[in-house]
């Protein structure tokens, strides 16, 4: 008798893999736009929030530590874009301000294959997203969602200080 070994299941969640999808679907939603690591990271955050900017329900439930949330997500964010730059889904390009990212003119074919609901409703919720920003400019309207995190990172210091 052999023995049988588990086989392991891969991690979806919480992976380069998820996060470059999610940055997938951020920049196809936004192209032509490129941005740097940073905005694609505040980008990410709120593409599973929306309700949070004031957009749609929200695809992941709300936390207390939202901003937190956001804070530890760049790493992961960051991989994920050199992942898909990897794959020739996103294209690395320069700008006056640093390196950026963009959705290679392929993404969209890649996204079309992507058939599951929450795919859908991700892909619906950066083109909100895109939508937003093309109605308030993309820059004000990257500066409102740098300013509600701001605001609840405040938020969250103060309930901690009151709470002690």
């Amino acid at each position: 008798m052999g023995l049988s070994l588990p086989i392991a299941q891969p991690q979806l969640f919480n992976t380069p893999l998820e996060a470059g999808v999610r940055a997938l679907l951020i920049l196809d939603a936004f192209a032509p736009e490129s941005f740097d690591v940073a905005t694609m990271s505040l980008l990410d955050y709120y593409v599973v929030h929306t309700g949070d900017a004031g957009g749609p329900q929200s695809l992941h439930p709300e936390i207390t530590a939202r901003a937190g949330e956001f804070f530890v997500r760049r790493h992961l964010v960051e991989e994920g874009l050199l992942l898909m730059t990897r794959a020739s889904l996103i294209e690395q390009v320069i700008t006056e301000s640093g390196i950026a990212f963009r959705a290679h003119e392929m993404a969209t074919a890649m996204i079309d294959l992507f058939g599951s609901p929450y795919n859908t409703r991700l892909a619906k919720a950066a083109e909100w997203l895109a939508a937003e920003a093309a109605a308030k400019g993309v820059d004000a309207f990257i500066s409102g969602l740098k300013d509600g995190l701001e605001r609840w990172s405040h938020e969250i210091v103060g309930k901690v200080a009151d709470d002690v």
